[in-house]
């Protein structure tokens, strides 16, 4: 059976902004760093008055794939889930 790291915790991201793209450079949760390696995919959901953008990244040096989300009501991230690359 597999086991899905759901957390929904808040994190510190450093982000880049070119053109209306976004490329996430970091993120900080649980007192660590971690850096992003490449951005895989992403959506956007529509919540309320406004929407919540969806991550896939990867950090290959913690060997982590992680979610993250951002909320444009509160403007706020949160790491969604995570799981080992393997």
């Amino acid at each position: 059976m597999e086991t899905v790291n759901q957390v929904f915790e808040p994190v510190e991201v450093i982000a880049h902004f070119n053109n209306l793209k976004i490329q996430i450079v970091k993120f900080k949760w649980n007192g660590s760093v971690y850096k992003v390696t490449e951005m895989l995919q992403s959506w956007k959901i529509p919540v309320r008055e406004g929407f919540v953008m969806h991550y896939i990244v990867t950090c290959k040096d913690k060997d982590l794939l992680c979610e993250l989300s951002f909320s444009n009501t509160d403007m706020k991230w949160e790491l969604v889930r995570y799981d080992d690359i393997a």
